[in-house]
C-alpha cells in the first residue's frame, strides 16, 4: 500500500521521469485542476523537496466552472463567491520556515475535503483539493502550491427522497455556503419529514472573527405536513440549538473545548405506506391488544371497504419535549502511533412525553400506547469522562463512495470508553452509572477498504444493568476489480436488553431495506445486510455516472417476553434486490446523486413481492 504521500502532484506536461510516484493514480479532476494552476502561475514541480524548509505558500482556487464546462456554465461563476485565498492559506498546517513534512500535507489536504470528524457536518466548499511542493528561487527552500476548486454556494440545496410519486422527505436550504468567500454558511433551511415540516435560518461559522472558534447555531419553527402532501398544516412546534467550539482541528492540537445547548417540541406520528394504499404514506392508528393487556400496535388503514382499521380511534401520534445541555474539554496526547484523548465535562438532558389532545380519554387504551411506544418522561443530569485512542494513519481511496475525488480514511485500531455518573445531587430523576465502550478496525487489504466495529451502552442502578444496546457492524469494499466494477458490503445489527427509556429503531425504505415502504418495520431489536456490485464511472465532460445491482436484507422487531424470561428476538428474513444510478456533478456537490429501484422478495402484510418494486431518488449511496 502506497503511503499518501503519493498524492503530491505534477504538472502533466513534464517528462514521466520527473513526476512524483503516483500521479497516475490521481482523479483525473484533480490533476486537470493541478494541470491548470501550475501553467496559469508558471510554477514547476520540485521532485525532491525532503529536507527543504517552507517559503512560499501559493495557493489557486479554481472558479466552480472551468473552460471545460463551456462558455454559458461559466457565466454563472458570476453569481458565486471564489472562496478568497487567505482563508485557505489559513487551513494549511504547513507554515513558512517550517520543515516541509509530507504529513501535514497529507492532512491539510483532508481538513481542506472536510474529510475530519471536526468538520464532517460542513457543506463540502471544495469537491477538488490538491496540494504539490513546487521549485523555490532559495536554495534549501521548497514552495507550496495548494490547489481547490470551489462547489457551487450560492444555490438552492437540496436532498430529496422519493416512494414512487410520492415525496418522503426533504433537506433544502436557500443558502449561501460560502459567504463573502470566507467560507461561512447562512440559509434559509426546510426540514420536510413524513409528519412534519421545519423552517428556519441556520448559521455556521468556522473561524469566528478569524480564529479557531466554530459557532453554529439554528432556529426552526415546526409545522404539521398534510400527510404525502406538500401542504403544511398548524404549527405545533419548534426547535433551537447553539453550539461553540475549540475543536482538534489538527493531529498536533492538544486542547480542544465546546458547549451546546438545544431544545425541541414536536409531535412524532408513526407514518409508513403498503401496496394496499398504493404506497402512499398513511397515519398509522392503535390497535389495542384483544385481551385488554398493555400491549398493542399500529396499523395501516387501507381505506378499502371493509377495512377493519377504518373505526380505530387512536392515532398512533403523540408530543415529545426534550431540552439538552452539554459541555467538555479535551486534553490530547499526540504520539506518532497512536493518539490519546481524554475528555471530561456534563450531560445534562430532559424528555418530557404527552398525549395530544385528540387522543381517546379511554385511561385503557392510553395506558396500552404509553407503554408500547412512550417510554417513561426523565430528566438525567451527569459528569462524564472519555478516553479515545487511535492510529494516526490514514489513506486516500477512491469510487467508495463518490466518483473520482479523494476520500481520506483512517486504518487502523479505534477505541473509545465513556463513564458517567448521574445524580440526584446534580438534578437528575435518579441516581445511575452510564457506560458507553466501542472498538472499530480498519483495514485496508488489497487495495480494498474494510471495517468492523462493535459497542455496547448501558445504565446501571442498585439492581444491575438496564438500558443495554449492544451493536455490531462490518462493510466491507473489494479492490477494483478488471478496472470496472467494485463489490461492497455492509451489516449492521443491535439489540436492546432491559429497556427502559430507548426508543424503537426503524427498518425499510430512507433506514435500509429499499423494496420495503419507509419505517415498514419497527422494534427494539433490528438487522440490516446490503450487497452492491457498483460499476466504475464514466465520463460525460466533467460529470461521472455510474450504475449497480443490489440485494438488501433486514428486519425490525419486538423482543417477545416470556414467563420467567426474555427469548430470542422475533427477527425474520426479508430482503430485496434491484438496480440503481449515481451521478457526481462535482460543480454542486461532492457526494453522488442516487436513484434506486428495489424489488422486495417477500410479501407482508398488504406489501407484494414483486413488480413494481419501489423506487427512491436522493443524494449519498444508500448506506
Amino acid at each position: 500500500m502506497r503511503a499518501l504521500g503519493a498524492t503530491l502532484l505534477l504538472l502533466s506536461f513534464l517528462p514521466a521521469t520527473a513526476r512524483a510516484e503516483g500521479y497516475e493514480e490521481l482523479g483525473t479532476l484533480e490533476r486537470s485542476a493541478l494541470d491548470a494552476a501550475l501553467a496559469a502561475r508558471g510554477l514547476v514541480i520540485d521532485t525532491a523537496p525532503e529536507g527543504k524548509r517552507v517559503g512560499i505558500i501559493h495557493v489557486v482556487n479554481l472558479d466552480v466552472f472551468q473552460p471545460s464546462d463551456g462558455r454559458f456554465l461559466q457565466w454563472f461563476n458570476h453569481f458565486h463567491w471564489t472562496t478568497r485565498e487567505h482563508h485557505i492559506w489559513r487551513d494549511s498546517l504547513l507554515r513558512p520556515g517550517m520543515a516541509y513534512d509530507p504529513a501535514l500535507v497529507n492532512e491539510t489536504m483532508r481538513n481542506l475535503r472536510n474529510r475530519t470528524a471536526y468538520s464532517s457536518t460542513d457543506p463540502a466548499n471544495s469537491g477538488i483539493v490538491a496540494i504539490a511542493p513546487v521549485e523555490s528561487s532559495l536554495l534549501g527552500v521548497v514552495d507550496l502550491l495548494i490547489v481547490t476548486r470551489d462547489v457551487w454556494s450560492l444555490r438552492f440545496n437540496s436532498d430529496p427522497s422519493f416512494q414512487y410519486t410520492y415525496l418522503v422527505n426533504l433537506t433544502a436550504s436557500l443558502s449561501e455556503n460560502n459567504l463573502f468567500g470566507r467560507r461561512k454558511q447562512v440559509a434559509l433551511g426546510l426540514v420536510m419529514s413524513q409528519g412534519d415540516v421545519w423552517l428556519g435560518p441556520t448559521y455556521l461559522d468556522p473561524n469566528v472573527l478569524g480564529s479557531r472558534l466554530r459557532l453554529t447555531a439554528a432556529f426552526y419553527a415546526i409545522w404539521s405536513r398534510h400527510i404525502g402532501e406538500l401542504g403544511a398544516g398548524s404549527r405545533e412546534g419548534m426547535s433551537s440549538l447553539l453550539r461553540l467550539e475549540y475543536p482538534l482541528f489538527s493531529l498536533a492540537s492538544r486542547w480542544g473545548a465546546f458547549a451546546s445547548g438545544g431544545y425541541t417540541t414536536r409531535v412524532l406520528r408513526y407514518i409508513t405506506s403498503s401496496d394496499a394504499t398504493g404506497y402512499r404514506p398513511t397515519l398509522a392508528r392503535f390497535l389495542p391488544a384483544a385481551d385488554g393487556s398493555a400491549a398493542g400496535d399500529c396499523v395501516i388503514p387501507t381505506g378499502a371497504p371493509g377495512d377493519p382499521y377504518a373505526a380505530l380511534p387512536a392515532d398512533c401520534a403523540y408530543r415529545r419535549r426534550t431540552a439538552s445541555i452539554t459541555s467538555g474539554i479535551t486534553r490530547s496526547f499526540p504520539r506518532s502511533r497512536l493518539v490519546h484523548r481524554v475528555t471530561m465535562g456534563s450531560e445534562f438532558g430532559q424528555t418530557r412525553l404527552s398525549f395530544l389532545p385528540t387522543f381517546p380519554a379511554d385511561p385503557d387504551i392510553r395506558r396500552a400506547f404509553q407503554a408500547r411506544y412512550f417510554g417513561p418522561s426523565e430528566r438525567t443530569s451527569a459528569l462524564y469522562m472519555q478516553y479515545v485512542v487511535f492510529t494516526p494513519r490514514y489513506f486516500t481511496f477512491r469510487n467508495l463512495d463518490t466518483f473520482d475525488l479523494g476520500e481520506d480514511m483512517r486504518l487502523g485500531p479505534w477505541f473509545s470508553l465513556k463513564l458517567g455518573r448521574a445524580g440526584t445531587w446534580l438534578g437528575s430523576d435518579t441516581d445511575f452509572s452510564l457506560v458507553l465502550t466501542e472498538a472499530h478496525l480498519n483495514l485496508g487489504l488489497f487495495g480494498g477498504f474494510q471495517t468492523v466495529g462493535a459497542s455496547w451502552e448501558s445504565r446501571v442502578d442498585g439492581a444491575g444493568f438496564f438500558d443495554q444496546l449492544v451493536k455490531g457492524e462490518l462493510w466491507a469494499a473489494s479492490p477494483i476489480l478488471a478496472r470496472s466494477l467494485r463489490i461492497v458490503a455492509s451489516g449492521r445489527v443491535g439489540f436492546m436488553l432491559d429497556n427502559r427509556h430507548r426508543a424503537q429503531h426503524y427498518v425499510g425504505g430512507l433506514h435500509g431495506l429499499r423494496g420495503y415502504p419507509v419505517d415498514y418495520f419497527a422494534g427494539y431489536d433490528y438487522y440490516l445486510a446490503h450487497l452492491e456490485v457498483r460499476s466504475m464511472a464514466f465520463s460525460l465532460a466533467s460529470l461521472r455516472i455510474g450504475g449497480l445491482v443490489f440485494a438488501d436484507a433486514g428486519h425490525a422487531a419486538d423482543r417477545v417476553l416470556g414467563d420467567a424470561e426474555r427469548n430470542l428476538p422475533g427477527l425474520e428474513l426479508y430482503g430485496d434486490v434491484g438496480l440503481g444510478l449515481r451521478v457526481l456533478i462535482p460543480q454542486l456537490n461532492a457526494e453522488v446523486a442516487r436513484c434506486d429501484w428495489a424489488f422486495p422478495l417477500r410479501g407482508t402484510g398488504a406489501v407484494k413481492a414483486g413488480w413494481p418494486g419501489v423506487p427512491y431518488c436522493g443524494f449519498r449511496q444508500a448506506f
